[in-house]
């Protein structure tokens, strides 16, 4: 989560940062226009002694969750496809602004996903980006939704696994917060796992203070010997939930080309942090970069073999998923701009012999083969045909 924290603490510096208390103050999108009107709820960390939530949930309510969040489904969509939404509704606040930060790319990068996040049998309904923060989470209570959190980019969650989410915040210019949290049994509330936050000393300089309960207060925690430098450069594990953009099935992302992904030769590996599959090491291998502007989920390498031709020359290949070798080799869950992905393998021959498929923000799936130019030899992406279910090139291929 290292990106995102620098994005984080990028949003902070460029922000004019006068709330105290946890408290909202007015912002405006990256266009110029009025944020959702502020509240100030209170920075949603929980205090230790608070009495945790009664399971009041029965599964047996909540046997069709589809239905039961289906309406909501349908309010977030309708807030994220319009940047001029406006709502006061809790819940929505970072929601609106995400949106409109991602301005006519929204629908294709925020989403949702109904789950059980908190192994209560019961299924949570997650809203937020898919580039992995979380902007509100609603459990079923009696079988109608409930709130369980929002967050926004001065008090944001990212889904950690097993329950847990990491979070971020901001009281001011001096006073950033960072801790772990989890959703209780009955996935009603928060609960503090450990929580850390920076604020002035006497001297004008920057401590960092620990406790377990989610207190901003320093006379209500023990000063960590953790520097400023130390504090912001913490990189907690998890992925990006696995969201359902609001895009549904149809079209791209406004501003962005066609095809997603992009491929080129990677002369230094040690220049790029990325996910790593090696195929082929021997003589005349090549390392490619696989890059992608927006995001996309099920990024597969594929084997291909040419098997047949149709009647009009087309070449139809078999396209195998290539096994990985477990600790070695890894693929994202979910492909974005900050997780770029690296494939070492050998060109064989003018008949591509590699290729590659994923799903866009539209949910439609994708098929490339992997050939090398003839004018100059940069490597290409040829699409397969998206009519076929066969892997099936129109293209010429020497026979």
């Amino acid at each position: 989560m290292k990106r995102y924290a620098t994005l984080f603490l990028s949003f902070l510096l460029l922000m004019s940062m006068t709330a105290c208390g946890g408290q909202l103050v007015d912002s405006s999108s990256p266009d110029g226009e009025e944020s959702a009107p502020t509240r100030t709820p209170g920075l949603q960390v929980p205090e230790k002694g608070d009495k945790k939530p009664v399971d009041t949930k029965d599964p047996e309510q909540a046997t069709d969750p589809d239905l039961a969040y289906s309406e909501l489904v349908e309010r977030f969509r309708a807030i994220v496809s319009d940047p001029d939404f406006d709502s006061e509704e809790p819940g929505e606040m970072g929601v609106l602004e995400s949106a409109r930060a991602a301005g006519d790319n929204a629908v294709y990068e925020m989403g949702y996903l109904i789950e059980d996040l908190s192994g209560d049998g019961i299924p949570e309904l997650a809203i937020g980006g898919l580039n992995g923060m979380t902007n509100a989470l609603y459990t079923l209570v009696d079988g109608k939704p409930k709130l369980v959190f929002e967050g926004w980019y001065r008090s944001s969650y990212v889904y950690m696994g097993d329950g847990h989410f990491y979070y971020y915040g901001a009281n001011s210019a001096a006073e950033n917060g960072q801790g772990v949290f989890y959703l209780t049994k009955d996935g009603t509330g928060l609960e503090c796992e450990s929580f850390l936050f920076t604020g002035l000393n006497s001297d004008g300089d920057l401590d960092v203070y620990y406790n377990e309960t989610g207190s901003w207060d320093p006379a209500k925690s023990e000063k960590s010997d953790m520097t400023a430098e130390d504090f912001w450069a913490l990189d907690p594990a998890g992925d990006p939930l696995p969201l359902t953009p609001f895009s549904g099935t149809g079209g791209g992302s406004a501003n962005e080309s066609e095809f997603p992904v992009s491929v080129q030769y990677l002369t230094e590996a040690g220049d790029v942090d990325c996910d790593w599959v090696t195929l082929y090491d021997g003589d005349g291998a090549a390392s490619l970069l696989f890059t992608t502007d927006s995001p996309v989920r099920s990024f597969t390498v594929l084997t291909l073999e040419l098997t047949d031709f149709t009647e009009t020359g087309a070449a139809i290949f078999s396209a195998t998923p290539v096994v990985l070798e477990e600790g070695l080799d890894s693929l994202p869950e979910v492909m974005t701009v900050d997780t770029p992905v690296a494939v070492q393998l050998g060109f064989m021959g003018t008949i591509p012999n590699y290729g590659i498929s994923y799903v866009d923000g539209g949910g439609n799936l994708r098929r490339f083969a992997l050939v090398q130019s003839g004018y100059d030899g940069s490597v290409l992406l040829e699409e397969a045909d998206p009519n076929e279910t066969q892997f099936i090139l129109p293209g010429e291929v020497s026979r």
